[in-house]
Order: C-alpha cells, then sequence, then structure tokens
C-alpha cells in the first residue's frame, strides 16, 4: 500500500469519526431541546407542553441524526476490507435507512395533523 493511500484511509477514519460525532450531537441537541421545552411548558405555563410539537421537535432531530449515520456507514465502505465488513454495513445502512423513512413519515403525519397546521391550512382557504 503507498503512502498516499495509507494517508487517505487515516483522514477518512478521523472522517468518519467527526460525522459520527455530528450524529451524537444532533441526538443530543435534540433531547435537551425536547427536555427545555417540556420543562419550561409546565414551569411558566402550568400546563403541559404541546406533546405533538415535542415529538417533531425530537422527531427532526432523529432524522437529521440518523442522516448523518448513514452518512458515517457510507464512508466505512470505503475502508471495508471484506465481504464480511460490506456486508454488515450494508444491513446496518439498511436499516437505519428504513428508521428514517419511518420517522420522516409519521412526522408528516403529525405535522399535517397538528391544530397550529390545520388552523393554518383553513386560513389559508
Amino acid at each position: 500500500m503507498g503512502a498516499l493511500e495509507e494517508l487517505l484511509r487515516a483522514v477518512v477514519g478521523y472522517l468518519i469519526i467527526g460525522v459520527e460525532a455530528c450524529g451524537a450531537f444532533v441526538i443530543a441537541t435534540g433531547v435537551i431541546r425536547t427536555i427545555v421545552g417540556y420543562c419550561s411548558s409546565c414551569v411558566f405555563s402550568h400546563r403541559p407542553a404541546d406533546m405533538v410539537s415535542l415529538r417533531i421537535t425530537l422527531g427532526k432531530s432523529l432524522v437529521m441524526a440518523l442522516e448523518f449515520q448513514v452518512a458515517a456507514d457510507i464512508l466505512k465502505t470505503g475502508l471495508s476490507t471484506t465481504w464480511e465488513d460490506i456486508l454488515q454495513l450494508t444491513a446496518i445502512l439498511a436499516v437505519r435507512t428504513v428508521m428514517n423513512i419511518l420517522l420522516e413519515r409519521e412526522l408528516n403525519v403529525l405535522d399535517h395533523d397538528h391544530p397550529a397546521v390545520v388552523a393554518r391550512n383553513l386560513r389559508d382557504d
């Protein structure tokens, strides 16, 4: 293996770690935002938060984080040296892609059924 190939493998390895860290950061940020939104609505307005809005907020964060994780998996396939590694990454990629599709579908349903969206649609008509 040449020096350039070793350098490229090292750079991609660090890139994978960075992309996975970005995904983890997006999840953490979404969870914190959701917790803060829930707690602040309970403390300041003395009523539970609008759960649909909180679910939409968290769901959007999870969808974005899954995109980062899928990107990291795609990068990993470039470093995989055996068919077993590639098959394992393909299975992980498939599961994450299905999860992403299902989350996006649920978010679309929640967005359309949310009272603020329904009220806005009624005003626009």
